[in-house]
């Protein structure tokens, strides 16, 4: 018999799952193995946590209790709070995803004008202001639905992390955005505060995103890397003086969180 492949939940939260199923059909554990020819010691170290069983293994289990094996045990995406903040409708996911994607690369290209834009010294001159703006309207926008994309990735994998952490990144990255504009017409002797400002915030935010992205379990060294990296750059730029360092080891991470919203796109469109 061939079983589809979903993402279905890890252990430990699957032995308590299934412990919970089986107190509700008020089976013991014996009742439960001589139905569906497993030990008594592979049912107590599966609910324990101890071992990952196959799927094969978990049907067994779930047709003896009465519960559909999708149905229990693979994991959908939970909808939050955020949603109605970002506008991500549940129904379109894989499509939102997939402008993630898309934003990432737009992204990580704007990300080089802003570099160029916050360099240059023609703040007097109402063509640079006109450019100025648009850059930075045009990265902060692109980084809004690049980011959006981790929101709805930590919805279907419950990283709360994630979640928290990525939505702050949006939140912080507008009021930036703002000062770095009103510092061009108003508070251009606060500019060096904010950029202080933006150093040791986004130094702090990058650590949380990488902390979180190491969560997520099911892309193997792609997630590993992508959360050093990241941590790497939230810790430079804390430390001001290596800020160059941050700045570049970012590119990296960018290049390495597109590729990880393509593979994540990718996975929920084949379930």
């Amino acid at each position: 018999m061939e079983f589809k492949k979903v993402h279905i939940m890890k252990q430990p939260e699957l032995g308590k799952k299934i412990l919970a199923l089986r107190k509700q059909k008020g089976f013991t554990q014996e009742e439960l193995v001589e139905q569906c020819n497993i030990n008594v010691r592979t049912i107590q170290r599966i609910e324990a946590g101890d071992v990952s069983p196959r799927s094969y293994t978990i049907k067994a289990i779930l047709d003896v209790l009465g519960f559909d094996y999708s149905e229990v045990l693979e994991e959908k995406y939970k909808s939050g709070k955020l949603d109605n903040i970002l506008g991500i409708n549940k129904d379109k996911l894989q499509k939102q995803l997939f402008t993630a994607f898309i934003f990432g690369i737009i992204y990580f290209i704007a990300g080089f004008l802003e570099i160029a834009v916050d360099f240059l010294a023609f703040k007097e001159n109402w063509l640079f202001k006109v450019i100025y703006i648009f850059v930075k309207s045009l990265s902060f926008i692109s980084l809004v639905f690049f980011f959006r994309g981790f929101v709805i990735t930590a919805g279907f994998y419950k990283n709360y992390l994630l979640q928290i952490s990525a939505f702050l990144v949006i939140v912080f990255s507008l009021f930036i955005s703002t000062l770095d504009v009103l510092c061009l017409y108003l508070w251009e002797e606060f500019s060096g505060l904010v950029g202080f400002t933006k150093l040791i915030t986004y130094g702090i935010l990058s650590i949380l995103v990488g902390v979180a992205i190491m969560r997520l379990k099911d892309f193997g060294n792609l997630t590993k890397w992508t959360g050093i990296f990241e941590i790497i750059t939230g810790s430079c730029f804390l430390v001001i003086l290596l800020a160059p360092i941050g700045a570049f080891t970012q590119a990296v991470v960018e290049i390495f969180e597109i590729i990880l919203i393509y593979k994540i796109m990718s996975k929920i469109k084949n379930k």
